[in-house]
């Protein structure tokens, strides 16, 4: 895997497994001899993109692409380094799928530096840089393949034919940008005197920090009404948010003295998902609508259970824990 791209056809290690709720069926996927699969995102047509970690000592991260009817793909980012055509990144780390199956994320070479990349539908890698510097660090993507990231001299925007803007968080001494919307809408986070805070910045107009400073601060999801969710940690732990496109902000966590609660991701109905600890320091899943309705999901006879993604059907992904360690993802609608 490391100095090739690979296509692994994964309909002989792919099943399915019961969820808790009422009889909902999931698919789920794994490699054999590896330490574990890790989705990040789904879009409507129910692809999955995600990072695949080796068992090799220094763990190299591989890209993968699942569908229903093709199996799980995974790929790593040529590069080139000392004019040597067969070395591919040690790192290849997808953030997001474009509506018709683009894969854009980053990747890294220690040494070397890093970059961003554009994975096409056929199957094609395009590697970019924006600004000066060896390191670009792609964040985020929506559906129709603008991405976010930092890189050069600060924050940047880019659209699909490459052109990029770059944008800064006033009140922030450095920022990150996390997640864009349809409408490029930006969300991520700043550090501020006493911590870091949330912020949005609206396709025209300026960035707004929310929230109070918290010890870390994580904005996961974005839809395109410019809802947005995440989570803070403060010496109690995690806490899931979400900020309403007005500017109203709600902080949650699990019901029946769970904890731990971080919320993943979001979409257009304003379904968050993403886990949380029980009282007994359980892994669970979790959805919660816009209403507040808060569901628990769970992997039949899983160790532990999260889910990191959801479209706008209503199709999850995420990943479970067997008993023996072993790390799967699935997909599928609950």
């Amino acid at each position: 895997m490391k100095h090739a791209i690979r296509t692994a056809s994964a309909f002989a290690f792919a099943s399915l497994y019961l969820c808790s709720g009422a009889g909902a069926k999931i698919v789920t996927f794994q490699l054999p001899a590896y330490a574990s699969t890790t989705p990040v995102s789904i879009n409507d047509k129910g692809q999955v993109t995600g990072v695949i970690v080796d068992n090799d000592p220094t763990q190299p991260r591989h890209g993968f692409l699942w569908q229903k009817a093709g199996g799980l793909t995974t790929f790593d980012v040529p590069i080139s380094v000392m004019n040597k055509s067969d070395e591919y990144a040690e790192w290849t780390i997808p953030t997001g799928i474009t509506a018709d199956g683009a894969i854009i994320g980053g990747y890294m070479r220690p040494q070397h530096g890093g970059g961003g990349f554009v994975r096409a539908a056929d199957g094609s890698i395009t590697t970019f840089q924006v600004g000066p510097g060896r390191f670009t660090f792609v964040s985020g993507t929506n559906k129709k393949g603008w991405s976010v990231g930092a890189g050069g001299d600060g924050l940047f925007l880019r659209d699909p034919s490459g052109a990029t803007k770059e944008f800064s968080v006033p009140g922030a001494t450095s920022a990150g940008a996390s997640v864009v919307n349809r409408s490029r809408a930006i969300a991520g986070t700043g550090y501020v005197q006493n911590g870091m805070r949330g912020y949005f910045l609206p396709a025209h107009g300026t960035a707004v920090l929310f929230g109070d400073p918290h010890v870390f601060v994580s904005v996961t999801g974005i839809n395109d009404a410019g809802t947005v969710t995440g989570w803070f940690l403060d010496p109690t732990g995690y806490t899931a948010f979400v900020r309403s496109s007005d500017g109203k902000l709600t902080t949650f966590v699990a019901p029946n003295g769970a904890s731990q609660t971080q919320a993943f991701g979001i979409n257009n109905s304003g379904t968050i998902v993403g886990g949380f600890d029980d009282s007994n320091g359980q892994g669970h899943g979790f959805l919660r609508t816009a209403d507040g309705t808060f569901t628990p999901f769970d992997i039949k006879g899983a160790t532990g259970t999260g889910i990191f993604a959801i479209n706008d059907k209503g199709a999850i992904t995420g990943l479970f824990r067997t008993q023996d360690y072993v790390i799967f993802g699935f997909a599928g609608k609950p």
